[in-house]
């Protein structure tokens, strides 16, 4: 690295590379260069000498972002980097408990599950206790079990607070679930953050090996982080305290998944001799994008504070545009697509459409799929969690890990050879009779009298193929392990000749998952290629990870996803009251704060324009019971965008406009209501005296219960259009029809 590189930084870029000594927190506004900063200090550390690679720990929140922060500091000093510890919290402490599991009671070879094979755990043991799983859901378990995890509250702690029948089944389940781990030899995600604490408290040596040998430590989104993850830094940093976080406190958006932005406003507690830096020099977005953010978020309370400042130029004002609906709102996305791209410098690829939940991407997919223009969606059904993968995965999983009972029961059967669901219980009771796994019940199966005799032949062959494979784990690569265990139990020619598309799609997801396993091979030879390590990498993939930017089409994302990401042009929808900010933050502080450091994030994603939307009716997200379109006010984030920086919305039909204060003087005579494929007009609303209103709900004798959506007046009395249940639209003359208002 040329001594002058660091003359390509920014005046505090370059005091907080050059910062070592003392723990330091790098307050990085967005589009700062916080991962420059991150990348120059690893380059800086390395080229000083002051540090071997192999004694850095950088964590990251994505493995994407490890894998180019490696790659850039690789660049920054001319040379590859070799042993230096960087990647995600999960990651890292996979990577510990590989060779310190055994002090803890695993062996390295455990089995990480996702929330999948959690909640198949939880469903076998909530069976087990005979609990009502239609009064108790499985997914209401595993997300109460993980909630608490991220607290470090165990199955004794969360059984000491339960006090209503609910808590005290899920207590029961969460006792036989730590048990159900620890025979499968298996850790699920949260396991990986805190077992290391675990760790780390009952040996002190261990602890003090890792102190020794991680001399320098850096985090990034520290804002992001929980209370495992903090008292996992806090525990590695506290002996050399040579710590460096960097984190934006506007930018913490993750508490419902248990991220405490209290950890980087108290870093200074915490450390009282910490030195704070600003990176307030954004250089991503322009001028007017960054003042809207910044007044934005200066109505929250819980921040440090800072002003993010650009020189680049002034830019466009935010364009706000209300839609009839949200399939008005998906047909404004389209002519915002088009008009960009008539301009003739931005591509598809330059384009990202955020929403607040997944369920908006419907209408916005329809639209672009009759438009045919190409778009990738982040956060779908992911390819590691397709069927035809998974089970691939649970033979893979089930030679490395042969306690693991999930990915057994997932196998045993398939493709089938005789095992059915009684057989599978009767092999679990003699288990949990003879106390031992599993897979060694089934190892025992001719001595279990309630299987045939056939049952019995079936096992015998399957255990036998499984023993074969296991002793090829250590002889030939993973790829070519894959290779034969996918032939022997014909796990792709099933799929092969078969005419249906969905098969046909299974055949090229196996073909693309060897693919993938040949590429890890070829990329790890001269390290670490073996099953267990791919295993391990698959698992701890996030959403993020999936998105190729390279494909020339639309993305379409959550706001949650889009963190850490930039596009030249942002397009947010769904910016109404009750959606962004969603219904549950608006009588929580704290939630609704959150709520708006999100806004902030969707804000600042965008270079050069932002186009944010909203749907004055919009199906789905409440009266879905009766499919009902309700009236929309748009988001009070709206109103707290000054309006220098805004242009002000016109009605797309008569150009009226929008009134800031309720978002209520609209004519109804502008609202178009999007009805079985076609626009339907509403009717001219009544004066002020009319005992109906719009968004009413009635009940008509043959139509049963439904809403108001227009009203108007007929030579024959109150004209009433009203959307019915089962997707019925009505309009009847309110005075001769037996109607009654429902309070």
């Amino acid at each position: 690295m040329p001594d002058n590189l660091l003359d390509n930084l920014n005046p505090e870029q370059r005091e907080a590379v050059q910062y070592l000594d003392k723990p330091l927190l790098v307050l990085a506004g967005a589009g700062s260069g916080k991962t420059r900063v991150l990348i120059y200090k690893i380059a800086h550390l390395l080229q000083k000498g002051l540090v071997k690679p192999q004694e850095i720990l950088a964590v990251t929140f994505t493995n994407k972002a490890a894998n180019e922060m490696r790659q850039r500091a690789e660049l920054l000093v001319e040379s590859q980097i070799t042993g230096m510890w960087i990647g995600t919290f999960h990651s890292i402490c996979a990577r510990i408990l590989r060779k310190e599991a055994n002090h803890i009671g695993h062996s390295r070879n455990f089995t990480i599950y996702d929330v999948d094979d959690q909640i198949k755990q939880i469903q076998r043991i909530m069976e087990f206790l005979n609990i009502d799983q239609k009064i108790v859901k499985p997914r209401q378990v595993q997300y109460v079990i993980s909630k608490n995890k991220n607290k470090l509250k165990n199955a004794p702690d969360f059984e000491k607070a339960a006090t209503n029948f609910i808590d005290q089944k899920i207590a029961n389940v969460f006792w036989e679930y730590e048990a159900a781990l620890s025979r499968n030899n298996a850790f699920d995600f949260d396991d990986l953050l805190i077992k290391p604490l675990d760790l780390f408290t009952q040996n002190e040596n261990i602890l003090t090996k890792y102190q020794d040998s991680l001399k320098y430590i850096l985090v990034d989104e520290y804002q992001d982080t929980n209370r495992a993850q903090y008292h996992f830094i806090k525990m590695l940093s506290a002996k050399h305290r040579r710590i460096c976080v960097v984190g934006d406190e506007d930018q913490s958006i993750y508490r419902w998944r248990g991220a405490d932005i209290e950890n980087i406003l108290s870093f200074e507690q915490d450390f009282p001799d910490c030195k704070i830096i600003r990176l307030e020099q954004n250089y991503r977005s322009t001028q007017t994008i960054l003042n809207a953010a910044n007044s934005l978020v200066a109505k929250n309370q819980q921040r440090l504070g800072k002003y993010l400042w650009s020189e680049k130029e002034v830019g466009e004002q935010i364009r706000i545009i209300p839609a009839p609906s949200e399939v008005g709102e998906a047909r404004h996305i389209l002519k915002i697509i088009s008009e960009m791209q008539s301009l003739g410098t931005y591509t598809l690829n330059d384009i990202a459409v955020l929403y607040r939940t997944n369920a908006q991407s419907r209408a916005i997919e329809d639209q672009l799929r009759r438009s045919k223009t190409p778009y990738k969606l982040v956060g779908g059904t992911k390819f590691y969690e397709r069927k035809e993968i998974k089970d691939i995965l649970a033979y893979l999983k089930l030679l490395v890990n042969p306690n693991d009972s999930v990915s057994l029961r997932r196998v045993i059967n398939f493709p089938t050879r005789g095992i059915g669901e009684i057989s599978i219980q009767h092999i679990e009771n003699f288990g949990r009779e003879k106390e031992i796994t599993l897979y060694d019940a089934v190892m025992d199966a001719e001595t279990i009298p309630q299987l045939s005799t056939a049952a019995k032949g079936s096992l015998k062959h399957f255990v036998d193929q499984i023993e074969n494979f296991r002793v090829k784990i250590s002889q030939i690569t993973a790829y070519e392990l894959a290779q034969e265990v996918i032939e022997t139990f014909n796990l792709r020619s099933q799929y092969q000749h078969s005419d249906m598309f969905e098969d046909k799609a299974r055949f090229e997801n196996v073909n693309e998952l060897l693919n993938s396993i040949a590429i890890f091979t070829e990329t790890n030879a001269d390290d670490n290629a073996s099953l267990e390590v791919y295993l391990q990498e698959v698992s701890l993939l996030t959403d993020i990870d999936y998105w190729d930017p390279e494909n020339n089409a639309v993305t379409l994302m959550t706001l949650h996803s889009a963190k850490g990401l930039e596009f030249p042009i942002i397009i947010i929808t769904g910016m109404e009251d009750g959606l962004f900010p969603i219904s549950r933050a608006l009588e929580n502080d704290q939630d609704l704060e959150e709520e708006r450091r999100l806004f902030y994030v969707g804000m600042t994603r965008a270079k050069d324009h932002l186009f944010l939307l909203w749907a004055q009716r919009r199906f789905g997200f409440q009266n879905s019971e009766y499919g009902m379109a309700y009236k929309n006010v748009p988001s009070r984030f709206l109103k707290e965008i000054p309006e220098g920086y805004i242009v002000r919305p016109y009605s797309v039909q008569t150009g009226q406009e929008w009134d800031r204060n309720d978002g209520s003087n609209h004519r109804q005579t502008d609202i178009d209501f999007y009805y079985e494929d076609k626009f339907i007009t509403l009717d001219e609303p009544l004066l002020d005296y009319s005992i109906y209103s719009v968004g009413q709900w009635v009940v008509h004798d043959d139509f049963g219960k439904g809403q108001i959506l227009g009203i108007g007046k007929s030579g024959n009395g109150t004209k009433l259009t009203i959307l019915f249940a089962r997707n019925q639209l009505k309009k009847i003359i309110a005075e001769y029809a037996n109607i009654q208002i429902v309070d």
